[in-house]
């Protein structure tokens, strides 16, 4: 088949779309003339757009069913030779059906392992990154793939060379470094290194940033809820990121910036770990971790008072930070 109609599912979030970069690359590698179109939340729709091999991104307004079965009567193709499925749940399925694909495949979630890593609290459970998952998925249609992790392209001239990037938010409270930690190590940094310093988040975040900034004196540069090609151009330029876990670890490896990224309630085992060859990963041993898939609300055992956290002080993340600068 030399140019097969391929459609790609992959909702979000954020750091999940990203790593379907990996897939899209080697689509495009196996059929450089196929059209490829990738389904995604309107949010994520910029995102999607800057994947490699993308020819058009069709995204959901709400994400709803009824968003699913509208594009059956509009934007999908009359005719898809392979559907993708690297969301793996019931409307992604429904929508796999409709597309009426030729061949549909999807990748393995390895569920049952992550649970089990969440029951037996660790253990010598092998890790699969999620991005080579979505490439066992791609093999499925009968093609050989590169194993490289996900990278992106973004247009030059709109970032800060050689700034120390801090990310301090992340989708759950208890995934999250304390605020006063991230300006500490920013104040630091910026003191002992003389880098310039840079926050990021999205538009929901701006005021925690600000908050966590605040004590910098004003040295610091905010982007908060920016397009998301103007924030990967903001990681391309910096020396290192200094993130939880979260979706701009992922946007940031993609562009080939390290990371000094910290764990707490989820761990490496997930398949989410920092990929890069320079990245750095900070995490406590703890016999209560991971105590959760994705980060709980709240942390589940009050005697620790969030120790997975609060245990990684300023001084190794600065320390970390000095090996980049």
């Amino acid at each position: 088949m030399n140019s097969p109609t391929i459609l790609v599912i992959r909702f979000g979030q954020l750091g999940d779309v990203i790593l379907t970069a990996a897939a899209t690359r080697e689509l495009r590698r196996a059929w450089p003339d196929s059209r490829i179109d990738f389904v995604v939340r309107q949010p994520l729709a910029g995102a999607a757009a800057i994947l490699p091999g993308v020819s058009r991104v069709l995204p959901l307004p709400t994400g709803g069913i009824a968003d699913v079965f509208a594009l059956r009567g509009g934007a999908l193709a009359d005719r898809y030779d392979y559907v993708i499925d690297l969301q793996g749940n019931l409307k992604s399925r429904l929508l796999a059906l409709i597309a009426g694909g030729a061949m549909t495949v999807g990748y393995p979630k390895d569920i049952f392992r992550r649970r089990l890593l969440v029951w037996r609290k660790g253990g010598k459970v092998e890790s699969v990154p999620v991005w080579s998952r979505y490439l066992d998925a791609v093999e499925r249609t009968g093609i050989r793939t590169v194993r490289e992790p996900p990278r992106v392209s973004v247009a030059a001239g709109s970032g800060i060379p050689g700034a120390v990037a801090f990310a301090p938010g992340a989708g759950r409270e208890t995934k999250r470094w304390p605020g006063e930690r991230f300006g500490g190590a920013a104040r630091e940094s910026a003191r002992r290194f003389g880098r310039p310093v840079l926050f990021l988040g999205s538009a929901a975040e701006k005021d925690m940033l600000e908050s966590v900034s605040s004590g910098c004196g004003g040295g610091a540069t905010l982007s908060a809820g920016e397009p998301i090609e103007r924030t990967a151009s903001y990681l391309r330029d910096a020396a290192v990121l200094v993130t939880n876990d979260s979706g701009l670890l992922h946007l940031a490896e993609s562009v080939g910036t390290p990371v000094i990224a910290i764990f707490g309630p989820t761990t490496a085992g997930f398949g989410f770990a920092p990929s890069h060859p320079s990245s750095v990963l900070l995490e406590r041993d703890l016999p209560c971790r991971p105590c959760s898939l994705h980060g709980g609300r709240a942390c589940p055992v009050s005697s620790r008072k969030h120790a997975c956290m609060t245990e990684i002080d300023v001084d190794q993340v600065v320390n970390a930070i000095g090996h980049f600068v």
